[in-house]
């Protein structure tokens, strides 16, 4: 979220477990407020972690709160409602989603959403492998859906493939790239220039869904609620 404040000096960078706020002054230019993020991308992500780790940080019952789903801004919503179920249930709802969960157990919500966007991340990422490998004409093993910290996607030597179920938030061309990067890597181990030529081949604006991961990492990162 981008907030203006006239009496704010200066940009700063608010990481709270709502997300992340970018403070400009009243009389500076918003859309300096991306390239800053970028500059502070690492401090970024260290807060993220720190927040998303942090055990007993409590929200306010029913705060709206959004998060990237298939590269679009959806609001999320927390419910509570009487029943014996111990778990939550997400639904869509418009353009929102909201987590239901039990009465007095809102520490479900984190867990019932992270599963269901694990679904949904496992159904886009198996379509877009089997639709691309049938193209690339590649085999490939397991698909594991991981929280993968460090990288995107991953190809064992058993040509099993792994992915962050954040993808899910990401626009469908770029989880399709990170598909089409890691059957690449079934053939071509190495970032070799072969490597790159060849996902270009396939797809020709990785290039710029590389960038689009790059500069909106943090927003994948963001714990949910």
């Amino acid at each position: 979220m981008i907030r203006t404040s006239p009496g704010a000096k200066r940009r700063r960078i608010r990481v709270t477990p709502h997300g992340v706020e970018v403070v400009i002054p009243g009389n500076g230019d918003i859309g300096s407020a991306a390239p800053f993020l970028r500059e502070n991308e690492k401090w970024v992500l260290e807060q993220l972690d720190f927040v998303e780790r942090s055990s007993g940080v409590v929200r306010k019952k029913n705060q709206p709160r959004s998060l990237l789903l298939r590269g679009k801004e959806r609001t999320v919503r927390i419910g509570e409602q009487e029943t014996t179920r111990r778990y939550g249930l997400v639904h869509e709802e418009g353009d929102g989603l909201i987590v239901r969960v039990p009465t007095g157990k809102s520490d479900l919500a984190s867990r019932a959403l992270e599963l269901w966007l694990r679904r949904m991340a496992r159904a886009d990422l198996q379509a877009a492998l089997e639709r691309r490998a049938r193209q690339m004409k590649v085999k490939f093993g397991r698909v594991f859906i991981m929280n993968q910290r460090t990288r995107w996607g991953g190809c064992s030597s058993r040509r099993n493939l792994s992915f962050s179920w954040r993808l899910i938030m990401a626009p469908p061309k770029v989880l399709d790239y990170l598909a089409v990067h890691e059957l690449v890597h079934l053939v071509e181990p190495n970032h070799s220039t072969r490597f790159w030529l060849t996902v270009r081949s396939f797809c020709p604006d990785f290039e710029k869904h590389k960038k689009w991961l790059r500069e909106n990492e943090w927003r994948l990162r963001i714990p949910l609620v």
